[in-house]
């Protein structure tokens, strides 16, 4: 599976309640120094975990879990375990030379990777054709996939621009990339897991 995209995810007035209520006042954003792993310490970002598996989920759970089923229809495969949910925000970057966030997966189990995107903005999702089963590596820790990271020449195969409503899913053992926005003063994505 390369990079499935799909516009109009969810009805128009749910996806309409969601931006306002993430854009609003009470909406608990909480700062992290790297939206990536802590390992990497230079693509910081907030972040809102909603759902985290074994763990209580917040307040915010009951009301972005219909997306989970949307998500399934598009993709069009069942769900069997919902690993986490995860809003992001990213705000605009002010480096010239800079093209994306560090390459990572978000877990070393098989998994698939779904990125919401909440309000029309700029800052690719980029999939690249590296995936965690053709690394090498005997010993999947942080440190290991830290130095993959850093040290692998990473090529693009596919990826999905911002906007509000659409939906891309890829293999979540692709290793993958956020971008933050230029043009924009946030890329809000909602960022659900699961095994299918």
């Amino acid at each position: 599976m390369s990079v499935l995209v799909v516009d109009d995810l969810l009805p128009q007035g749910y996806a309409d309640q969601i931006e306002y209520d993430l854009m609003s006042t009470p909406f608990p954003w909480y700062y992290i120094d790297d939206v990536t792993s802590k390992s990497y310490g230079s693509n910081s970002g907030f972040a809102h975990v909603a759902y985290d598996l074994g763990k209580q989920p917040t307040e915010w759970y009951a009301f972005l879990k219909p997306i989970v089923y949307h998500i399934e229809r598009a993709h069009g495969k069942r769900m069997t375990e919902l690993l986490r949910i995860r809003v992001g925000l990213l705000m605009p970057n002010g480096e010239v030379e800079y093209s994306h966030n560090t390459p990572h997966v978000d877990f070393t189990m098989p998994h698939y990777t779904a990125c919401y995107y909440v309000t029309d903005s700029d800052g690719d999702t980029v999939v690249f054709n590296q995936h965690l089963s053709s690394t090498g590596l005997t010993n999947i820790t942080e440190e290991a996939l830290v130095n993959y990271a850093k040290d692998t020449q990473f090529t693009v195969d596919g990826q999905a621009s911002p906007k509000k409503n659409r939906v891309c899913i890829f293999d979540g053992l692709q290793f993958h990339a956020s971008t933050k926005p230029k043009n924009n003063s946030r890329r809000i994505v909602i960022t659900v897991n699961y095994v299918s």
